[in-house]
């Protein structure tokens, strides 16, 4: 009987203790909030490509054919370099471009 008990006290003080140690948990997540993470911001496709046409001697105006090729999704972080292709009258003109500012500010140079 006494075996029996001790058993039992044991139970319920395991029971208490993993009860105690949710508790706690809870109250950290609570007070604490929920974690927020943010989307990376990326550069905005239209824009990029009609500054990037705009740079090379607004090609779209001069050769309705033209038409600028950048990547997609360049996320906004300082140094970051890609190229964008420039079509136009015969050769492709390649821009390369560095993010030089967390506000997206660009420094393009061309071939």
């Amino acid at each position: 009987m006494t075996d029996q008990r001790s058993f039992a006290r044991t139970v319920i003080a395991l029971a208490l203790a993993v009860l105690a140690a949710c508790a706690v948990a809870v109250t950290i997540t609570v007070t604490t909030g929920p974690i927020a993470v943010e989307a990376p911001r990326v550069l905005d496709q239209t824009a990029l490509e009609k500054r990037v046409a705009g740079e090379v001697g607004s090609m779209k105006k001069n050769n309705p054919g033209a038409f600028v090729a950048c990547p997609l999704s360049v996320v906004v972080k300082v140094g970051t370099k890609f190229d964008c292709r420039v079509w136009g009258d015969t050769n492709p003109a390649t821009v390369h471009i560095e993010i030089t500012s967390d506000q997206g500010e660009l420094l393009m140079t061309s071939d």
